[in-house]
């Protein structure tokens, strides 16, 4: 067993990373290994972290979303290099982001990302150590959330997603942007409508090209694109999704929805709730709302908690639904607003069938993708294959050593 000291932030907002990572250090917990959380911000920091230097060979920490990564000695190297401690960071966010972060090269970083396909653009595009790895969220322990019987729930849905405002980032970007690059920009917005992230590449490409501008994937400029192009391709799906949800019983939990009128609706907007409140409340509800974020290889974390609180998640559909989540391709819906409002519906009208549904996929599909197969995958990626034990499998020898070495004349 090894000591796995978890990484977060106590002010990313919802706290939603610290309750990820505190359930993923559960999972650890019950594998056996020994689990120390560490707040980058507590002024103990520093001290509980070189308090596990003794104990390097045993040792390997465990972030999310980058948070704890980039830290440097005094001396501007890098911590996980100093202390010959294997890092493995799980990435959420697109590599568009923050790309540096997600470039770092070093045998101490393992780069892993909860969507196979943000992995794949890595590879691609940025290419960090030779390798990147993609483990998807999984289910978590459904003893984590506190699901009520089918006949306790409260009958609505939740949307638990914040309600970007594209009219105003649009604004924004014409003030800030050279004409140039945002006429590039919305050129490649129209064509990215309904597709997912791992087409976005050519289509930058291609659109620039078309404006004689030559982009190279990956790069700065390139990025400033992407970047705004997945920020305001999920902010349009948002609001297309919320739109519809009104009409419905839904409760609306998040910034951003104080200008959707829900007056005389069936829909709530109950504001912004932390992380552990959501994660308690779930499994009241008879269903729960997400959208995935412009992926097609897995699903967002939400879908995935749904299932571990018993509640019926209806979601856009994608490949990975399509092939690993067949049950649920009725209560799902595609990127039309009428399969958004027959989605809903399907739930709405057959509570029983839709409940059914989500828990033949939770027998499926746990533990095979279970939150605790993924982190027990991290560990093992992590301690066999990054820092020490990563430079103990190089140089790779197909056959024994001197095989091809001719012999030397008498």
């Amino acid at each position: 067993m090894s000591v796995i000291c978890v990484l977060y932030s106590s002010n990313t907002t919802y706290d939603s990373l610290r309750g990820i990572l505190a359930m993923a250090a559960a999972e650890l917990d019950r594998l056996g290994h020994e689990v120390k959380m560490l707040d980058l911000l507590a002024p103990d920091f520093s001290a509980r972290l070189n308090a596990l230097l003794p104990r390097r060979a045993e040792t390997m920490a465990l972030g999310f979303s980058g948070i704890g990564l980039d830290i440097h000695t005094k001396d501007g190297r890098l911590f996980w290099d100093v202390a010959q401690i294997p890092v493995f960071t799980w990435f959420c966010d697109h590599p568009c982001y923050f790309a540096r972060r997600h470039g770092l090269e070093s045998r101490y970083t393992a780069h892993g990302y909860v969507f196979p396909d943000h992995a794949a653009f890595n590879r691609d595009h940025l290419g960090a150590n030779g390798a990147v790895f993609a483990t998807h969220m999984g289910i978590p322990n459904p003893g984590f959330f506190g699901d009520l019987p089918p006949e306790k729930r409260n009958g609505r849905l939740v949307f638990a997603k914040s309600g970007w405002n594209p009219l105003a980032l649009e604004r924004g970007w014409r003030k800030t942007m050279p004409p140039k690059l945002f006429a590039l920009l919305f050129d490649a917005i129209a064509e990215a409508r309904g597709k997912t992230c791992g087409a976005f590449p050519k289509i930058i490409v291609d659109v620039a090209e078309q404006h004689l501008v030559y982009l190279k994937p990956g790069g700065d400029l390139f990025n400033v694109i992407l970047t705004r192009l997945d920020n305001y391709t999920r902010g349009m799906r948002t609001r297309e999704v919320g739109a519809v949800l009104a009409d419905y019983p839904v409760d609306f939990v998040g910034g951003g929805w104080s200008d959707l009128d829900v007056s005389g609706r069936p829909a709530r907007v109950l504001g912004a709730m932390t992380f552990d409140a959501m994660r308690e409340g779930l499994g009241s509800y008879l269903a729960a709302v997400s959208l995935n974020p412009n992926i097609d290889l897995s699903v967002h974390d939400r879908v995935f908690f749904a299932l571990g609180a018993g509640t019926v998640p209806v979601f856009d559909a994608n490949r990975f639904s399509a092939a690993e989540m067949p049950h649920l391709a009725r209560f799902s819906f595609g990127q039309d607003t009428t399969s958004i409002a027959s989605a809903v519906e399907a739930v709405l009208a057959d509570p029983s069938a839709a409940q059914a549904a989500a828990a033949t996929t939770l027998r499926e599909l746990y533990p095979r993708f279970s939150m605790q197969r993924s982190v027990q995958d991290i560990h093992e990626i992590t301690m066999s294959i990054a820092g020490a034990a990563g430079a103990s499998l190089l140089p790779a020898e197909p056959v024994p050593a001197g095989v091809w070495t001719p012999k030397q004349a008498a």
